[in-house]
C-alpha cells in the first residue's frame, strides 16, 4: 500500500485536477444567457425599449420574474408582464446574484403562463436549445399548446433532462406512429400525458378538468377527445382568467354551433350569439347581432367574454349616423377592447344620437365615466355637475353598491389624471365601512410606487402585475388600483393603466 505521499495520492490529485479542467471548460463552454438580450418582440413590434431595465439589479429582475402570477385575472396587466418577458431588452449588469439566472426565470415563467409557442421564439432566438432544462420546458410547453411536431423536432435533436426525456421519447414515437411502449408514468398531467391522451382518445381525471393551471386549461381546450361542451365550460373560464383567447373562444362557439353539438340552454345561446355575430355579412345583420349580444350579455359576469369572442362584427361597423342605434353598445365594446381611437369615434356617435333623447343619454351617463377613465378627449377637469349626474345614475341603478363604485371612479378619475378635487362632487371619499376589500402588499405598493418614480419600466410593470397577483379584479381595493394605474402611467404604460382600470370597473359593475 502507498503511504499519504505516495503514487496513490498523487493520482488521485491528478484525478482531480483533470476532472477541474473538464468542469472548467463544460461551465466555459455552457451558454451565459444573461449576457446578451434575450427575446424577440423589438418596440417596432410592439415590445419595450432596450433599456427597460435600467436602473434595476440583477437580483431584483430575477425576484420579480420569479414572483409574477401565472395567471393575473387583468388581460391588460397579463399582457404587460407577456410584453417585459418576450422583449428584447438589455438585461441588467450581473451583480454576484445566485443562480438561476434570468433567462431561466423567464423561461419557468412563460411556461406557468402556457406562452409554449412565444416561449419556443424566445429560447429558439437565444440559441437556449444547448441547456437541457430550457429545451425540456419548451418541449413540455409545446405539447401542451399542442404544437406537437414542433415539441418532437427539438426532442428529437436536443438534449433533454430526464426522466422527461423518455418521456417525450415515447410520445413522439406515438405520434409518428411507431410502436414505442407505453409513456412511462408521471405525477402530474403534462406534455407527453396529454398527447398521450388525445392520440388515444383517452378522457383526462375528471379532477383535471377544474384545474386553474394556464398552460392545463389551454390543453383541455384542445383536447378533442373531450365533448365540446366541456371544452367550451373551460374555454369560458379560462377567457374570463385571461388565459384563454377570446378569439379561440369565438372558434369554439362557431364549431359548436356549425356541428350542432348538444350544448346547455345558456351556452347553446352564447354560442349561438357569438356565431351570429362572427358570421354576420352586412351592416344590418351586424347591428342585429350586436344588438342581440349586448342585450342579453348585459349584466352577466361572463359579458366581458362573450363580448370579446363577437367583436368581430364591431370592427366591421364603421360609425356613421345610420348605425347610430348601435353606437352606445359599440362604445362599450371599444372601450372593453381598449381601442381608444374606435372608442372615441362611437362617443361622438352617441352622443349625437342622445342629444334630444333623455332615455339615451341617461343610459350614456352610465358609459361617459369609463370614456373619462379611458382618456377620450383626455380630460384634466370634469364638470361636477356632470359628475354627480352620473352618480344620481349609479345610486338608482343599484343603491347598495353605489357608495363602494363612487368612490372606485373617484380613483380612477385622479389616478388618470383628471382633478377632482376634495368636496367638489357627491363622490364618496372611503369606501363603505361593510365591504371587504383586498388591497396589495403595503411593501409591494412601496416598491411600485418606488420604481415609477426611479422611471424603472420594466421593474414597475412587472411590480403592478405582482401587486394585484391573482385576486379577482372586482374585489381590490379601489385605492390599490388606483396607485397601480398611476404608477404605471408614470412610466410611459398609458395604455395598460387604462385598459386596467376599465377592467376593474367592469369587474365592479360599472
Amino acid at each position: 500500500m502507498s503511504g499519504p505521499g505516495g503514487p496513490r495520492s498523487a493520482l488521485t490529485c491528478l484525478i482531480g485536477v483533470i476532472l477541474a479542467v473538464i468542469a472548467t471548460q463544460a461551465s466555459a463552454q455552457a451558454p451565459n444567457f444573461d449576457d446578451k438580450p434575450t427575446g424577440f418582440l423589438t418596440v417596432r413590434t410592439g415590445g419595450m425599449a432596450a433599456d427597460a431595465w435600467n436602473g434595476t439589479s440583477l437580483a431584483t429582475a430575477k425576484r420579480l420574474v420569479a414572483a409574477l402570477p401565472a395567471a393575473p385575472r387583468s388581460r391588460a396587466l397579463r399582457d404587460l408582464q407577456f410584453k417585459v418577458l418576450v422583449s428584447e431588452l438589455t438585461p441588467p449588469a450581473p451583480d454576484g446574484s445566485p443562480p438561476p439566472s434570468l433567462f431561466a426565470r423567464k423561461v419557468e415563467k412563460l411556461a406557468a403562463m402556457g406562452e409554449g409557442e412565444s416561449l419556443n421564439e424566445m429560447v429558439r432566438s437565444a440559441g437556449g436549445y444547448l441547456d437541457p432544462t430550457s429545451a425540456t420546458t419548451v418541449v413540455n410547453a409545446m405539447m401542451m399548446a399542442g404544437e406537437r411536431q414542433g415539441a418532437c423536432a427539438i426532442a428529437r435533436n436536443w438534449e433533454l433532462t430526464e426522466p422527461f426525456g423518455r418521456r417525450a421519447d415515447a410520445a413522439c414515437r406515438l405520434l409518428a406512429g411507431e410502436s414505442g411502449g407505453a409513456i412511462p408514468p408521471s405525477s402530474q398531467l403534462d406534455g407527453p400525458g396529454i398527447m398521450m391522451l388525445d392520440l388515444s382518445h383517452a378522457q383526462p381525471p375528471a379532477a383535471v378538468l377544474s384545474s386553474t393551471q394556464p398552460p392545463v386549461i389551454r390543453a383541455l381546450v384542445g383536447l378533442k377527445s373531450l365533448p365540446i361542451a366541456t371544452r367550451l365550460d373551460i374555454a369560458e373560464r379560462g377567457e374570463a382568467l385571461a388565459i384563454v383567447e377570446a378569439t379561440r373562444l369565438g372558434d369554439l362557439y362557431v364549431e359548436a354551433v356549425r356541428d350542432g353539438a348538444a350544448l346547455p340552454p345558456a351556452m347553446a345561446r352564447r354560442a349561438q350569439l357569438v356565431a351570429a355575430a362572427r358570421n354576420a355579412a352586412n351592416p344590418d345583420e351586424i347591428i342585429n347581432s350586436i344588438i342581440a349580444v349586448y342585450s342579453e350579455a348585459r349584466g352577466s359576469p361572463l359579458f366581458p367574454t362573450i363580448a370579446r369572442a363577437s367583436a368581430a362584427g364591431l370592427l366591421n361597423l364603421p360609425a356613421k349616423p345610420q348605425f347610430a342605434r348601435v353606437a352606445q353598445e359599440a362604445m362599450r365594446g371599444f372601450l372593453l377592447l381598449g381601442d381608444k381611437q374606435q372608442a372615441k369615434t362611437w362617443t361622438k356617435l352617441a352622443l349625437s344620437a342622445a342629444y334630444n333623447d333623455p332615455q339615451a343619454m341617461t343610459a350614456l351617463d352610465r358609459l361617459l365615466p369609463l370614456a373619462a377613465v379611458a382618456g377620450i378627449d383626455d380630460p384634466k377637469r370634469l364638470p361636477p355637475v356632470e359628475v354627480n349626474r352620473w352618480y344620481d345614475v349609479l345610486r338608482h341603478d343599484d343603491p347598495a353598491r353605489a357608495p363602494l363604485r363612487g368612490f372606485l371612479l373617484l380613483e380612477l378619475f385622479r389616478a388618470t389624471g383628471i382633478d377632482v378635487s376634495p368636496g367638489s362632487t357627491e363622490l364618496p371619499d372611503a369606501p363603505p365601512a361593510n365591504i371587504r376589500l383586498v388591497m396589495p402588499a403595503a411593501a409591494t405598493l412601496q416598491a411600485l410606487q418606488t420604481a415609477a418614480t426611479g422611471g424603472r419600466r420594466a421593474e414597475t410593470s412587472l411590480l403592478a402585475s405582482i401587486a394585484a397577483g391573482e385576486t379577482p379584479l372586482g374585489e381590490l381595493h379601489p385605492a390599490g388600483v388606483a396607485a397601480i394605474v398611476r404608477a404605471l402611467r408614470q412610466v410611459g404604460e398609458d395604455h395598460a393603466a387604462r385598459l386596467f382600470a376599465i377592467e376593474v370597473a367592469i369587474a365592479y359593475g360599472l
